[in-house]
């Protein structure tokens, strides 16, 4: 962001407060909201999640923490991986325990 596009906003709790004119947005010189029990809140989040496949209200409930910010950590994440790539080795890939009856219904509710 380009020091001229930063202007002065006031001071908040002892702290200088800049606000951009390029996207109108505020924030405090040193506005560090990240600390180490944050970092080790979403990586026990992530980690649960890939390995319990919990939902993001019950990791909130363990976390104390929103479920809306558990779901934002969880795509924050996601998006930080790259693309997967399938080698090309592999002619044959089996899904396990995914089976599609369409149009195969027996029964009615009228019977």
């Amino acid at each position: 962001m380009p020091a001229n596009s930063l202007q002065k906003n006031g001071i908040v709790l002892g702290k200088q407060r800049y606000k951009c004119k390029d996207c109108n947005a505020t924030f405090r010189e040193g506005d560090n909201r990240t600390n180490e029990k944050i970092i080790a809140k979403k990586a026990l989040c992530i980690l649960l999640y890939a390995m319990a496949k919990g939902s993001f209200r019950m990791l909130g409930k363990i976390l104390n923490a929103y479920r809306t910010l558990v779901y934002r950590w969880m795509r924050e994440f996601g998006t930080s991986l790259s693309e997967p790539t399938v080698s090309e080795e592999i002619q044959e890939m089996e899904f396990d325990e995914i089976w599609h009856f369409i149009g195969q219904k027996k029964k009615t509710l009228a019977n």
